[in-house]
């Protein structure tokens, strides 16, 4: 009786385990030390080439999977030796030539008197996580190339650039020299800025494409007075200014350390940006700085016709128009602002409401020499 009772619990203890196994939520099969099948999770054959119903207790492995590769023969005889053995990735490939990948782990059981029982498998089917990365990186691979082709070309069209405004600032040069005497003083003050001028851009250019190269290069950052460079810019944008009958107002700004030409295309932007979109009334635009500790707070505030609140967060990144309805352009310019400050370690954000006008706010550290200009500045 005794025996009987024993008997009837080890096949009720058979029985739970294998029900169990069946349910466990990942891929895993069971084998005896013979290489033949014992029980297997549900999950296991849903992820497996086999089919559950083709599967018989005590069917032999390499009968179930006959194209087994040697490689696998040599680990399951290890696992039986008592090792445990695991891999991320492990390619298999089968008899009709396409490759699947695996993770698996593989380790022994062990029965009541300590031998080995047989293997647990775990497995993993990886193949579609596979291809998906091996698609990506197809795709890096690609992107790749077409960065260095569209640096390749940026530095042509840099080099095509710099000859030209060469060329523009060499003959007004000339002019000068060969019409010194008797010149008029308006011309050569136009000369001079025109020189300026050109100096300016083929040092922006170069500025432009250390950024388009940032994560190699390092900026050249300078300290830089942030009055000086909207006495620059508002001499560049002088026609716009006029056209409009702006009035510019800045005060006392104190420097930053920056990229000169980078932070003054900045300033550029967010002024034409105010000029652009002033609408019918006359354009009121003031410039103001904060000392926010290690940083400082600038703000561009203008009277245009504002923003609606739904785009504030989407105007500083490409192909974002302020009002696309409205205005022509590529959206480009505050995406660059956004751009360039990162780049410093900043931040740029906007406030707005409509028909009353926006305010720019950027935050950008402090240069170790602060320089101001004790005269108010307003145009």
């Amino acid at each position: 009786m005794i025996a009987n009772r024993e008997y009837s619990n080890d096949r009720l203890g058979d029985n739970i385990f294998k029900n169990i196994v069946q349910q466990l939520p990942v891929p895993v099969i069971i084998f005896d030390n013979d290489l033949r099948f014992m029980v297997a999770s549900d999950r296991f054959f849903e992820e497996s080439p086999l089919k559950k119903e083709n599967v018989k207790i005590g069917d032999h492995w390499y009968k179930l999977i006959p194209d087994m590769p040697l490689k696998w023969r040599m680990i399951h005889q290890k696992c039986l030796k008592g090792e445990d053995l695991k891999c991320d990735e492990d390619p298999f490939p089968r008899e009709d030539g396409s490759t699947e990948w695996w993770k698996w782990r593989i380790k022994p059981w062990f029965q009541r008197a300590g031998d080995i029982g047989g293997i647990i498998l775990y497995v993993e089917n990886i193949t579609e996580k596979k291809k998906t990365e091996n698609g990506l990186l197809k795709n890096i691979r690609s992107l790749e190339k077409s960065n260095n082709n569209l640096s390749k070309f940026a530095h042509i069209c840099a080099h095509d650039l710099h000859q030209s405004l060469r060329t523009i600032s060499l003959y007004t040069q000339i002019m000068q020299t060969d019409h010194s005497i008797g010149l008029n003083p308006a011309l050569n003050k136009y000369m001079n800025r025109i020189i300026d001028a050109v100096d300016q851009m083929r040092n922006f250019i170069r500025s432009m494409l250390d950024l388009s190269h940032s994560k190699d290069k390092k900026l050249l950052l300078t300290n830089v007075c942030m009055n000086e460079v909207v006495q620059r810019v508002v001499i560049a944008l002088k026609k716009e200014i006029e056209y409009k009958q702006a009035v510019i107002k800045y005060n006392n700004l104190p420097s930053v350390r920056a990229n000169k030409y980078l932070i003054t295309q900045l300033m550029q932007n967010l002024i034409f940006n105010s000029l652009k979109y002033s609408g019918e009334s006359i354009p009121t635009i003031e410039i103001n700085a904060e000392d926010k500790g290690k940083l400082l707070l600038f703000s561009v505030q203008d009277n245009g016709i504002g923003i609606e609140k739904k785009h504030l967060k989407k105007i500083f990144y490409e192909r974002k128009r302020i009002n696309p309805t409205q205005q022509q352009g590529s959206g480009l310019g505050l995406s660059h602002c956004n751009k360039i400050i990162k780049e410093h370690g900043g931040k740029i954000w906007a406030t707005s409401t409509i028909n009353e006008g926006t305010t720019i706010f950027f935050i950008i550290p402090k240069a170790a020499i602060e320089v101001s200009y004790p005269s108010d500045s307003s145009l």
